[in-house]
């Protein structure tokens, strides 16, 4: 270290000139070691150089601690809050024996905060989405789930100061935010958070044996039973909504575009109900979808991707006189365009546009018929559709399932119910047409149809 100011050099002329002064790397060496000199009063290390120890007088002469985290490659840096020597090393002795068994179970020390992890996460579900991996509307439903993970926590909250059990109040938490939240979906987000931590453990941002535990969420076995809208409410609703685009004011400024929403979800009303589509799945059908045949009948395909359960699917109803007035009032009618764009762009219609003005429709249906069920939702639609199949009975229980786009065993689960009334009236008209005779023997009254000794319909 050069304790002079001053130094000896030649000048140009090749003389001897004193009083010049250091070099720019000499002086910031001299201010670095000043520096240190005067900020760190004392120092020493434990643990085999493992914990550096020390105290500066800008704290206070308060002792330090600072230890590398090898896998993370960073130093923690803390105070031990004491001025006694004795009790600052065995606070540093105790936090270096925390922090190094966290290390061996694989614990990260530096995490990132709960908004990070949803950030990173959605970019890799968008990455899912356009590689064809998950569907759209799975994406959108996780957008929505993981959001609820940031109102619970709190966006600042760093991952791996989150105890495990602390998830065992996501249910209440739910119930008090929203009261008429299912169990259902509780569930649902639940899987879904679980899923952003397990692939955060993957991507070494959490502990790989972390895993949040949200205890026991029971899904009451009523939740399960899918009610559709009844006749009577299908036609309050179709009835009003056929005309509720008339009801624009004349001088509404966005009157156009009002319109045009109003007839695209009296539309979306009769093509989810005739064709029994998920909102998600209509939503992205484009025109190159769609096959009009010349019976009148109009087929649509389903792409893999647009699907919930990742398997394409051809619909059909006899309705083609129905997407061709949707088409009339359409702006956008390119073979990738959508049939449910936006009014102004050249986009697919988002669902909260779509949900908006179906409320707005609900609230007006309700307005006209008091007894109207307003709590029924857009996807009730889809319900009424299977519903009214099951009811019909003209179609196998295998076929519908396969053209409804879903599982035998989710039309048992959620339908069955429908078939069980159906029965239940089938049996009470069997029996109010039919009697016992005098040997016993069930036969029906004159004009039915008769039954043989096995109770079988007899032409």
């Amino acid at each position: 270290m050069l304790h002079s100011s001053k130094i000896t050099q030649k000048n140009s002329s090749g003389r001897t000139q004193r009083g010049s002064t250091p070099s720019s790397a000499a002086k910031t060496a001299q201010k670095s070691r000043k520096t240190r000199q005067k900020r760190i009063s004392d120092e020493f290390y434990i643990y085999d150089n493992e914990v550096f120890i020390f105290r500066t007088t800008q704290s206070g002469d308060v002792w330090q601690m600072r230890m590398w985290i090898r896998d993370e490659k960073k130093y923690i840096r803390e105070s031990l809050r004491t001025r006694d020597k004795t009790l600052a090393i065995e606070e540093a002795k105790r936090r270096f024996l925390s922090y190094h068994n966290m290390v061996k179970s694989g614990q990260k020390i530096f995490s990132i905060p709960v908004s990070e992890l949803r950030t990173k996460y959605l970019a890799y579900v968008d990455e899912l989405t356009a590689s064809g991996q998950i569907s759209k509307g799975r994406q959108t439903n996780i957008r929505t789930f993981t959001r609820r993970c940031e109102e619970f926590l709190g966006k600042s909250t760093k991952i791996s100061n989150v105890d495990r059990k602390k998830f065992q109040e996501y249910r209440s938490f739910r119930q008090k935010t929203l009261k008429t939240i299912t169990m259902t979906v509780v569930r649902n987000e639940a899987i879904t958070i679980k899923q952003m931590y397990k692939w955060a453990a993957n991507e070494g941002l959490i502990a790989p044996n972390y895993l949040p535990d949200f205890g026991i969420i029971r899904v009451p076995k009523q939740e399960t039973v899918r009610d559709g809208y009844t006749i009577k409410e299908y036609k309050q609703l179709t009835a009003v909504a056929s005309k509720w685009y008339a009801k624009v004011g004349r001088n509404d400024p966005k009157k156009e575009e009002k319109i045009f929403y109003r007839k695209s979800i009296r539309d979306f009303i009769l093509l989810v109900s005739n064709y029994g589509f998920r909102t998600n799945e209509l939503l992205q059908v484009q025109y190159k979808h769609i096959e009009h045949r010349k019976d009148g009948v109009c087929h649509i395909f389903i792409p893999a991707e647009n699907t919930k359960v990742r398997r394409a699917r051809l619909t059909g109803a006899k309705k083609s006189d129905l997407i061709k007035r949707k088409i009339e009032y359409s702006k956008y009618k390119d073979p990738e365009d959508f049939l449910f764009s936006k009014f102004s762009k050249q986009e697919m219609m988002t669902k909260t546009l779509l949900y908006d003005y179906f409320s707005d429709l609900v609230t007006e249906v309700k307005r006209q018929y008091s007894d109207f069920d307003d709590s029924k939702t857009l996807y009730s639609l889809r319900h009424f559709y299977i519903t009214w199949h099951l009811m019909i009975g003209k179609m196998n229980v295998y076929d519908l399932a396969k053209i409804a786009g879903t599982s035998l065993k989710q039309i048992q689960d959620h339908y069955d119910h429908v078939i069980q009334s159906h029965k239940i009236d089938e049996l009470i008209s069997h029996a109010s047409k039919s009697r016992i005779n005098d040997e016993y023997q069930l036969v029906m009254e004159e004009g039915s149809r008769r039954l043989d000794e096995e109770g079988v319909e007899t032409l």
